[in-house]
């Protein structure tokens, strides 16, 4: 029944639009009607569906649900440009956050009921199709950005940046710059060489880079701005320049390496000792028992 009714609606619409079009051809040009004609199709596929599965007085306005397409269109193409963009380096957290929300906010409009209405473009606009356009692209969107972790970077609400991720991006130029002053021309991340300069002169500056890193990952405030920040950072210390981070822990793991070694020495030198001071102790009284019965003999042979 209610397949016979949406194939009716759709010859229906044909008709409409078939005879619009057959009009304007007799009567000349109509390139003007054709955005009007477009607008009013979609308006006609977009009441369709309240028609069928809504009382008339819950249904929807069809106007406002295709203002709310075009809007979650025009902010899916904005925060898709803006993560392709910010893909290499890594920078969507930073960036596309203000897009990302956007989105969300278009969403919730689609979600809760329209103004002086009680029913919304929901039913409409997501859940009328097998296929749920604005549902997987939606999903996809909130996939990427949760295994992107981007939220560990921002403020609440996602009103801004973290300071922590503020410094730590400050930090990663200062280092970068210092890289640059170094080798006299723009990084290569193939280039080969001598980098000694290199690995004395921002020694420094990447022992701060490496503890900020740490105390953000104690901190669970990173996302993969700065995780891919600092894994291409390492690359090009260790890598490309060849350098290694000195350990401050060094002479403290020497000894008590040394200790832990010479345990074994002690407690077996400990027990000889103890050992052969019990043998003396159990010779002696013998020896002088048999020196005694010797003297004792010589005077009664005397």
């Amino acid at each position: 029944m209610i397949a016979g009714f949406l194939v009716k609606c759709l010859l229906l619409a044909a008709g409409c639009a078939g005879t619009d079009w057959l009009l304007a051809d007799t009567q000349g040009p109509a390139d003007s009607d054709i955005i009007p004609r477009a607008l009013w199709t979609q308006q006609l596929s977009l009441s369709l569906v309240p028609a069928y599965s809504l009382a008339p007085d819950a249904a929807p306005d069809p106007a406002e649900c295709a203002l709310l397409l075009q809007e979650f269109a025009n902010n899916s193409a904005t925060l898709s440009n803006c993560l392709v963009s910010m893909a290499r380096p890594v920078r969507l957290c930073q960036y596309c956050y203000k897009e990302y929300v956007q989105l969300k906010v278009t969403m919730s409009k689609i979600g809760n009921p329209l103004q002086n209405s009680t029913v919304s473009c929901s039913t409409i606009l997501l859940r009328s199709d097998r296929v749920q356009v604005i549902l997987a692209l939606s999903d996809s969107f909130d996939q990427l950005w949760t295994d992107s972790k981007c939220d560990n970077c921002l403020q609440k609400n996602r009103t801004g940046i973290l300071n922590s991720t503020s410094e730590f991006m400050d930090s990663l130029d200062s280092l970068i710059q210092c890289f640059n002053n170094r080798t006299g021309e723009p990084l290569i991340p193939s280039q080969n060489g001598n980098f000694s300069r290199v690995c004395q002169s921002c020694n420094e500056s990447y022992r701060h880079l490496s503890n900020l890193y740490s105390d953000m990952e104690k901190a669970n405030t990173l996302c993969i701005d700065l995780e891919d920040a600092m894994n291409s950072t390492r690359k090009l210390w260790s890598k490309t320049f060849n350098c290694t981070l000195p350990c401050t822990d060094t002479v403290p793991v020497i000894a008590v390496s040394a200790f832990i070694l010479f345990l074994p020495v002690v407690f077996y030198l400990s027990s000889f000792l103890h050992s052969e001071q019990r043998k003396l102790k159990l010779i002696l009284p013998k020896r002088f028992k048999s020196s005694a019965n010797e003297s004792h003999i010589q005077d009664k042979q005397n």
